[in-house]
């Protein structure tokens, strides 16, 4: 982590040599048509790398509200998702982690591949009561068609959370049925007055966010959505960071097939 920081920070001095180089020099970046641009990120006092295609600027969406570091009193976030989220835990490639833990965060990632929305409250049902400030919710991209089902189970997640500072992000438009669940996302949270929506569907059309299926994210994708999270939340009170072992870490779903693209 001390090593990881002091690099961020060395990072600073060469802000603004970089962004310019970036701008002129498509000598290292002709394969890829990708620059690596070191960004400042809006309501961040810390650098930190951003890295996206050619001409795209990365305007990160705020949850309603605006961040809710400053709404809380401790700094454990529980995250919830499918293979999505999954892909940023520690087990895989472990940008939420890195992301969250300089903001001082206590992070935990249960997330599984090939997950509907039951795989949320059958989490916050056994993990609720481990004591979360925030709770982060990223499911409905595995969707059946049954709208009422799906308004059921996220009425239900958001009621167990009652109590705890909730950010609900809405999915990747990748098909039009991830319309209809991002009408109900929304519909679902306005009931809540915990409960925030943070606008990924926005993002995720970013050229560069996700790989060749439009749904799953891409080696970039992954530290936009960790460094969209990470602006959501800001900074913890208190600076106790630590990556913590998740209790779900099934990935079986990843091989089985569904009415679904098994994100």
């Amino acid at each position: 982590m001390m090593r990881r920081t002091a690099t961020l920070l060395a990072l600073v001095s060469l802000a603004a040599f970089a962004l310019a180089a970036c701008a002129q020099d498509d000598a290292g970046t002709a394969q890829t048509g990708v620059l690596d641009g070191i960004g400042r990120l809006p309501g961040y006092d810390f650098w930190a790398p951003v890295t996206l295609p050619d001409g795209v600027e990365l305007d990160l969406p705020m949850p309603e509200g605006g961040p809710v570091g400053g709404r809380v009193e401790g700094n454990r976030v529980l995250l919830v998702g499918d293979s999505i989220l999954a892909s940023t835990a520690k087990r895989y490639s472990n940008e939420m982690c890195e992301a969250l833990e300089p903001l001082g965060w206590q992070v935990a990632v249960e997330a599984e591949s090939g997950r509907f929305a039951t795989f949320g409250v059958e989490v916050l049902d056994r993990r609720i009561g481990a004591v979360w400030d925030v709770v982060v919710i990223y499911l409905g991209s595995n969707f059946d068609g049954n709208e009422d089902s799906l308004r059921k189970q996220f009425d239900k997640m958001f009621d167990i959370t009652r109590g705890v500072e909730t950010i609900v992000l809405t999915t990747g438009e990748f098909r039009d049925a991830q319309k209809r669940v991002n009408t109900i996302i929304k519909k679902s949270a306005a009931e809540f007055d915990h409960v925030h929506v943070l606008d990924w569907a926005r993002v995720a059309t970013l050229k560069g966010v996700t790989g060749k299926d439009k749904i799953h994210l891409s080696d970039n994708g992954r530290n936009v959505l960790a460094q969209t999270v990470a602006r959501a939340l800001d900074y913890a009170p208190y600076r106790e960071p630590e990556c913590l072992d998740p209790r779900f870490r099934d990935d079986s779903g990843i091989n089985q097939q569904s009415t679904t693209t098994n994100p």
